[in-house]
């Protein structure tokens, strides 16, 4: 019998529990690294509650194969692990992840990015130029309740996954034997534990086709402190929808700039991102909030530099104009340098 997978998964959130959790059904042994829950997860562990993962049948006081409370623990109970999973908000004016991870960065050469945002992957593969760094977009439908006791998940999971290129490769650029090898085996776990994975060759192009979402919808409603529904339903839809697709058009126009064309990422990404929304949220549907929005109202740092700046930052690089979103960032990054402040002295 072969050994089992040893995974780390630093950030135990919805996203780290929904992947702790199918992980550990595919036979991984799952070490997580709760920083904030901690207390919680050994006194209770947390109640899976998923229409897609288990329906009908409740999972309560689940736990990992193991828990630690920080990066060091986490390091210390294990030589070597086989995969590497961060699923915490990636917020690089915070804290970057090399520094997050810390003595974690000596445990393996594979990476997993299960996060928004684009750019995300750059001080990493600097930190670790041996590494071979994967990214993950996740499509989901879960939040975690009850204070942290309960997670529960709709039918809705599906992982949009691939190997960033080395440190100056351009987008496409093939894998390696060894990265390739990394990322079918991973995929193939997900997948044995009833997970939805779809590997992709170019995972920047799938990558700039999520942001047009986060940074057209997450943006708006988070500027007008709106859930979805109040902006998706009539008449609100007629005076919204033209921002938040003018936002979607700037993100296209960057990635043009970048050299990603209409065959990896077309224009009608715009109308389906804003159809798939409508569709959901445009008549019915619930009060969802954009996790940025959740943040926002609870004062914590947003991700706006990986969602926003990271788009920003290609733009001026190659001269493509971006003025709404340059508004956008503006207008939030105020916020960001309040909450940032408010939560060092929390710290």
């Amino acid at each position: 019998m072969s050994a089992p997978v040893k995974v780390c998964v630093v950030g135990f959130g919805a996203l780290g529990t929904v992947y702790s959790f199918i992980m550990e059904k595919a036979g991984a042994q799952v070490t997580v690294v709760c920083r904030s829950n901690y207390s919680l997860m050994q006194e209770h562990g947390i109640d899976i509650c998923s229409e897609k993962l288990n329906p009908g049948v409740n999972y309560l006081g689940w736990r990992p194969h193991r828990i630690v409370e920080s990066v060091d623990s986490a390091a210390s109970a294990e030589d070597s692990y086989d995969y590497i999973v961060c699923t915490f908000k990636c917020l690089p004016d915070v804290v970057t992840t090399p520094k997050l991870l810390g003595p974690l960065l000596a445990r393996s050469r594979n990476f997993v990015l299960i996060q928004n945002g684009i750019g995300i992957e750059l001080d990493l593969q600097a930190a670790v130029p041996s590494g071979i760094v994967m990214s993950w977009c996740a499509w989901i439908d879960a939040t975690v309740i009850d204070h942290g006791r309960t997670l529960k998940h709709g039918p809705i999971e599906k992982l949009v996954v691939g190997v960033h290129p080395p440190l100056g490769a351009p987008s496409g650029t093939p894998h390696s034997t060894e990265a390739h090898t990394a990322l079918t085996t991973f995929v193939d776990l997900l997948k044995a534990g009833g997970g939805t994975p779809e590997q992709v060759v170019d995972i920047q192009a799938a990558r700039w086709k999520k942001i047009i979402w986060n940074a057209g919808f997450s943006t708006f409603a988070t500027l007008a402190n709106a859930t979805l529904p109040d902006i998706c339903h009539e008449p609100a839809r007629s005076y919204t929808m033209p921002i938040v697709r003018g936002f979607m058009e700037e993100v296209v126009s960057v990635a043009r700039g970048l050299g990603l064309d209409e065959s990896v990422l077309p224009v009608a990404s715009i109308d389906e991102a804003i159809d798939l929304t409508l569709s959901e949220y445009g008549v019915a549907g619930p009060a969802y909030k954009a996790s940025m929005l959740v943040d926002f109202l609870a004062e914590r740092p947003m991700e706006i530099e990986v969602i926003i700046g990271g788009i920003l930052r290609y733009a001026v690089a190659k001269q493509v104009p971006a003025p709404r979103l340059s508004t956008a960032y503006a207008l939030l990054k105020v916020h960001q340098t309040r909450f940032i402040q408010k939560s060092k002295s929390r710290a």
